[in-house]
């Protein structure tokens, strides 16, 4: 049995409480739901349990023997495993060679291991390992061109490799579709069939519901367990009605006839290496509309995302003699300019903003200080205004208006890794927001937000769309597109197709 007991943690260098006498227990065998509003200390709690932060005060206790852990590997030695919200990799190393770093040797047909690393045994290890659980991994891509899912999956594979007892997953169906999640759940039952514990980390309410055996909430780094799970289904009735009816009071109707598109894709096709083809890909996005684009990131959601906002450019793109031989055709307008294969800085330049899935790979500086990534738009700018460098009175302000409209009142002088996962989300959201942008488009934007802050996002979307602007909203989670969205489309098998809501609402994708 694994248990927490009066844990506390304090963080000097911001002079945060994140946890105050906070406990939770695990047996074998559960599934043990935590949930709590963003920065209400759940992950600092599993990151203490997994090893990554010492606490304060307060004790570990495995199997009632109390423990300290210095390091992730003295949890994992322990069978306490942890699959974070952003897995790390090491960039140059095969998809089974960053899997396999740090585990056992595998054995041989003899069943004796191998006292030295054996590369062909350990591949096979990984890819049996990834067949069994049908994660349909390419374990001989190179680890830094998987998507963010496939990155989930290969660190929970990494976790499995490591025969480990207890699993902490971290919001792990944030990018996940419906049939993902399903199938994720189903391995989670047969892991709890074999005696093993887990502890899932989740804003969703019926996530809890439909899987977990016991249930903790936490408010203000303190947990207090939920013995009656109809308190839950009632916070879950709460829903969309209400956030749908505050968006229609916001409703400002533009005429569309009148006004040209803000976003135009004409037959667009992108077809590069490493990434899924899309195909005559055809939309007009008008000032004043929501419009939700819905698939799986591995199925050509993100190919048509990065396309769009011109991370596909240059080189590598849009041209016929590029190295990787990609095939691409179509056009791009935004603001009737042809931002075609011109890169970010021609899509931003045009009335652009935008926050990929990816929170901590390419939204923020992850070893620098917050303040760094809040700029980065007004250094951008800045090449037009050379004062701007000099003027920090100017970029203090600019971050506290990010951190005003995010709602979170904190210094941005430490790392990002001081913040919660949904902190995180609300500023790098807040940061885009204050661009002012004509078109955004957001990839997962309810990933890690909690039920309030989801509904606050709708209406902050509302809002941007009544002054005339657009939005493009990517996801996987068709839930959030029809909570969010004025219309939806889904991407299938590389081609946009229209689906009205009750469509996309019966899991089509």
């Amino acid at each position: 049995m694994l248990e927490l007991r009066d844990i506390s943690k304090y963080f000097p260098s911001n002079g945060v409480m994140a946890l105050e006498n906070s406990g939770l227990s695990l047996c074998p065998g559960e599934i043990h739901a935590l949930l709590g509003e963003n920065g209400s200390g759940k992950s600092t709690l599993m990151h203490i349990l997994a090893g990554y932060f010492p606490p304060s005060s307060g004790a570990i206790l495995v199997d009632g023997r109390e423990r300290r852990f210095f390091a992730p590997a003295d949890a994992l030695a322990l069978g306490i495993g942890m699959m974070r919200q952003h897995p790390g990799f090491i960039r140059g190393f095969k998809v089974w060679e960053d899997c396999i770093l740090g585990a056992e040797k595998p054995r041989n047909q003899r069943g004796v291991r191998s006292l030295f690393f054996d590369p062909g045994l350990s591949r096979k290890r990984v890819l049996e390992m990834s067949e069994k659980w049908k994660f349909d991994l390419p374990i001989d891509k190179q680890a830094e061109a998987l998507t963010v899912s496939q990155r989930q999956k290969a660190a929970i594979l990494a976790l499995l490799l490591r025969d480990v007892k207890w699993f902490i997953f971290d919001e792990p169906t944030a990018v996940l579709t419906q049939e993902e999640t399903e199938s994720l759940f189903e391995l989670f039952k047969r892991l709890r069939s074999e005696g093993r514990g887990i502890i899932l980390i989740t804003h969703k309410i019926n996530e809890a519901l439909s899987v977990a055996d016991r249930v903790t909430v936490m408010r203000h780094g303190t947990t207090q367990e939920i013995n009656d799970r109809k308190n839950l289904y009632i916070l879950n009735n709460t829903s969309h009605k209400d956030t749908k009816a505050q968006r229609d009071k916001l409703d400002m109707q533009i005429p569309p006839s009148l006004l040209s598109p803000i976003l135009e894709i004409k037959n667009l096709g992108v077809e590069k290496s490493g990434l899924p083809l899309i195909k005559n890909i055809n939309l007009r996005l008008m000032p004043g509309k929501i419009l939700g684009i819905a698939g799986v990131r591995d199925g050509g959601l993100e190919t048509l995302e990065l396309a769009v906002t011109g991370i596909l450019d240059q080189a590598d793109s849009f041209n016929g003699n590029n190295p990787d031989k990609s095939r691409n055709e179509g056009t791009i307008t935004l603001n009737s300019r042809d931002i075609t294969g011109k890169g970010v800085r021609a899509f931003r330049n045009s009335g652009g903003a935008y926050l990929g899935a990816d929170r901590l790979g390419s939204n923020l500086a992850a070893e620098l200080p917050m303040y760094e990534s809040l700029i980065i738009h007004v250094y951008r700018r800045a090449r037009r205004f050379f004062r701007v460098f000099l003027d920090t009175a100017y970029l203090n302000s600019h971050c506290k208006k990010i951190m005003s409209m995010a709602g979170i009142d904190r210094a941005v002088s430490g790392r990002p890794s001081s913040f919660s996962g949904g902190m995180l989300q609300r500023i790098l959201l807040a940061r885009e927001f204050a661009e002012e942008a004509t078109l955004l488009v957001l990839a997962e934007a309810g990933s890690s937000l909690d039920q309030q802050n989801r509904a606050a996002l709708g209406e902050e979307l509302k809002a941007h769309a009544g002054r005339g602007a657009a939005a493009l909203l990517f996801s996987t989670d068709c839930d959030e597109l029809l909570s969010l969205a004025d219309e939806v489309m889904i991407l299938k098998d590389g081609t946009l197709i229209a689906a009205d809501k009750a469509k996309a609402g019966n899991d089509e994708v």
